[in-house]
């Protein structure tokens, strides 16, 4: 009798099911890179990222441009594709990743049915396309258009490979519109020769787009061949409306176009097509590209990871590797901040989305020991050097100031911190004026920034984004200082104490960061979830959370770890209660950067089984393996980093050496690195024990929840011990 009422009982309350076996098996990476993921969203959930092929960091990001029949708003085509659309408007060759601004989109091309005067205007030659017909995996990009037209495009650093092939009875012609951008950017002009013997074709253009406007534009050059040469040619110049186009023979089926790019002149993009795509061998560049990819990608290794979360991962890690852009030829080559031609000591980057990347990216860059990092850090110093000051968000050769604080200096200062090689003096002296001064020229420099000397803080009166400024500058500072202190700077003392400045803005009686005004009272404050002038893209509650550097001092000032863990959950319980139309969150809001870090703040209070509930919650909800699998603007790899963290389990306090550790989300990832391997393993697999008991490093138990970026450099084990 016994018996059975345990059985019922068992039966009852499901105890005697057994447990789903958790995933098994290592990650095939490559194959499971979706480029499509983050192509659609609506609102303020649109992701940004684009299908076409790139190599990591590359020039040119080739790749289609698309639309509806009314148009492309600006706001969902930032890449130039939007996944809801039906239309493609040419087929491109630079753009950047997630960006929040549509900019480039210059130099398209568009194989077509034949040549006539309706398609120098891209509503003449603009052709519908199925999803159906579409393919795009790391390197590479397909896509059949409706009139039978298939495109194929891979590519190199500097240079794209275009194969069309045109079905029979099509009369074989390819187009080049010089006029063409992306979103409400224009044309400043351009030129184009094409030599009809040789098959080649010479073009620029100005690009003046919604960024790269407030730095008077940049010229791009082009220079391009196709096979078979061309029966026919002809161009056009129109003052802006510039283009040309290439009749093949008739009854060609396969047409082949090699074409390069460069920020320089018109002798740099001839120079790179020759090094890096001399003849026609389409095949090649593809297999070339998909083996540069297999080796990035193999970078990191995942066991045991859900096939939803090895799309999820495999296509972060990809985005993570897309921005910065390559701005030197392969001679070395470019345009510097004063846009004079100069010659770099290597390759130099531009494209800089730091107020975003500075949060996860870049961190994440510095984790792998991505060969890319002193690069980038050297970059910025050459913006610095030539322009007076780091830039904030650098494109093309100068500083769109997008944003607000002062990002590159936590960037550097963390590249020096964890050991990158750059001339760390001048770059710190150049980070410490404009710490204090107005920049001396047009690039970077801190907004309001002699108020901020005299208050310790943004006062609300005449200047916006008040509190959002004050939290950026004080993180600033506290980079700066944690880098002086490595650096034996005297000036670290006073750049430490100001960063403490934040606390003056905390309002007890409202319980929130509120403005505050010079003469010392608080500015008006309604609710902590109105996006008000105070808040940058953000609201109190987003904002309340921004201190990541001074996580001690938050918990003290919100009335002790027990005071601040209970508003923490407070603010996690409304988020997942929240309904956000169009992607606009008033609590945690995933697709915008001020709070991402905040599911770690539980870690590093002391709770991290909170932090691992949070974090899957956030992988479960706002990420995904569809279109919409983003939950806003990528940002340059800023969300994709953040995932690619949430699988590691351990989170950079940015500016520092150090993470948050909470729990990973499968049985074993492993970062391959120049200086060795980290392996990242459990006891038990996440999805069945999804609590972090105890973390060991290298067979020692860590004491509290914090790693410093030296004790994982070099061949390591950080096990996970996980319960129920």
């Amino acid at each position: 009798m016994v018996l059975l009422c345990l059985v019922v009982l068992a039966l009852a309350c499901g105890c005697g099911d057994e447990e789903p076996a958790p995933p098994s098996g290592q990650t095939d990476m490559f194959a499971s890179v979706d480029p499509f993921i983050g192509t659609g969203g609506l609102g303020f959930g649109v992701g940004s990222t684009y299908p076409g092929p790139a190599r990591p960091f590359a020039m040119i990001h080739p790749g289609p441009d698309t639309r509806i029949s009314s148009g492309a708003p600006g706001f969902s085509h930032c890449s130039g594709y939007s996944y809801g659309d039906n239309l493609i408007e040419g087929f491109s060759l630079m753009r950047m990743n997630g960006t929040g601004v549509p900019d480039y989109g210059v130099v398209a091309f568009m194989p077509t049915d034949g040549w006539s005067e309706d398609k120098r205007d891209e509503t003449g030659y603009m052709t519908p396309f199925s999803h159906d017909d579409e393919f795009a995996e790391p390197g590479y990009y397909r896509v059949m258009l409706s009139n039978g037209i298939e495109v194929e495009i891979t590519s190199t650093l500097r240079a794209a490979a275009f194969r069309f092939r045109f079905p029979d009875g099509v009369d074989p012609v390819v187009l080049i519109d010089l006029e063409h951008t992306l979103g409400d950017g224009v044309s400043g002009g351009g030129t184009i020769s094409i030599d009809e013997p040789s098959g080649t074709l010479d073009a620029s253009m100005l690009n003046l787009g919604a960024m790269s406007n407030r730095i008077g534009g940049f010229e791009v050059f082009a220079r391009a061949a196709v096979t078979p040469l061309p029966v026919e040619t002809g161009t056009w110049a129109d003052g802006v409306d510039v283009g040309g186009w290439l009749r093949l023979p008739a009854g060609t089926h396969e047409v082949e176009l090699r074409v390069a790019t460069s920020f320089v002149d018109g002798d740099g993009a001839t120079a790179n097509l020759a090094a890096e795509m001399p003849d026609f061998d389409f095949d090649g560049v593809r297999a070339a590209a998909a083996a540069t990819w297999h080796q990035q990608l193999g970078a990191v290794e995942l066991h045991g990871a859900s096939e939803r979360d090895s799309v999820i991962v495999a296509s972060a890690l990809y985005r993570s590797l897309l921005m910065p852009t390559l701005m030197t030829d392969v001679d070395n080559r470019m345009r510097d901040a004063n846009d004079d031609i100069v010659t770099a000591g290597g390759p130099r980057y531009t494209d800089f989305s730091l107020w975003d990347t500075y949060r996860t990216l870049h961190p994440w860059l510095l984790l792998m020991e991505h060969e890319a990092n002193p690069l980038f850090a050297a970059s910025l110093l050459d913006f610095a050097s030539v322009g007076g000051a780091l830039p904030r968000w650098a494109i093309a050769h100068g500083d769109g100031k997008s944003m607000v604080g002062s990002p590159a200096d936590i960037v550097l200062a963390e590249s020096a911190l964890k050991g990158v090689d750059f001339d760390e003096q001048t770059a710190f002296d150049l980070a410490l004026f404009t710490a204090y001064n107005e920049p001396p020229g047009t690039m970077g420099g801190r907004d309001s920034i002699a108020d901020y000397v005299t208050y310790g803080y943004v006062p609300a009166d005449g200047n916006s984004g008040s509190v959002s400024r004050t939290l950026e500058y004080v993180a600033a500072d506290h980079a700066l200082a944690e880098w002086g202190d490595a650096l034996g700077r005297t000036e670290a003392d006073d750049l430490r104490q100001r960063s403490r400045n934040w606390r003056m803005l905390y309002d007890p009686a409202k319980g929130f960061l509120v403005p505050k005004r010079k003469d010392g009272s608080w500015a008006r404050f309604n609710d902590p979830l109105d996006q008000s002038d105070a808040y940058t893209e953000g609201d109190a509650w987003q904002y309340l959370w921004l201190a990541l550097h001074d996580l001690d001092g938050l918990a003290e000032t919100l009335g002790g770890s027990g005071a601040a863990l209970s508003k923490l959950r407070e603010f996690f319980d409304q988020s997942e209660a929240e309904v956000a139309p169009a992607g606009l969150r008033l609590y945690y809001w995933h697709g915008n950067e001020p709070d991402i870090h905040a599911p770690w703040i539980f870690a590093a209070w002391g709770q991290p089984a909170e932090s691992a509930h949070w974090i899957d919650w956030v992988m479960r909800t706002q990420y995904g393996t569809g279109p919409d699998g983003l939950p806003g603007n990528d940002d340059g790899g800023t969300l994709s980093a953040w995932a690619l963290f949430a699988a590691a389990g351990i989170y950079p306090v940015a500016g520092k050496n150090r993470y948050i550790v909470a729990a990973p989300r499968q049985s074993l990832m492993v970062i391959k690195r120049p200086s060795g391997d980290l392996r990242i393993e459990t006891d038990n697999h996440p999805s069945t024990h999804p609590v972090p008991l105890r973390v060991l490093l290298d067979g020692v138990p860590l004491q509290g929840n914090e790693l410093r970026h030296d004790q994982l450099v070099g061949n390591h084990v950080l096990r996970f011990e996980m319960g129920k």
